[in-house]
């Protein structure tokens, strides 16, 4: 099984842009590297980030340098790694 999400947001561009459907599997372990969606537990909303493991931390790095790296310690679910990108070419 895999979900659909559509990407809305600046925080991964360049490969990523507002309006590119990502593919998710939820049933992956994500590794360091990984694309990942993450319900931040004190948000209301998912976020999508490369999963970067540095020795025992883990962080959640956007590919845009104007966004923070948001580090995860245990408050953090992974939904799914994101396992393949769609661009719409005609609107």
């Amino acid at each position: 099984m895999c979900l659909c999400f559509e990407y809305a947001g600046g925080s991964m561009e360049p490969r990523f842009v507002e309006g590119d459907t990502i593919i998710v599997d939820p049933e992956l372990e994500a590794r360091s590297g990984d694309f990942v969606i993450v319900r931040l537990d004190d948000a209301q909303e998912a976020t999508f980030k490369r999963l970067v493991g540095d020795g025992g931390s883990r962080f959640l790095k956007p590919l845009n340098g104007r966004y923070p790296i948001i580090p995860i310690n245990g408050n953090a679910t992974v939904v799914g790694v994101v396992m393949e990108q769609r661009k719409e070419c005609r609107r």
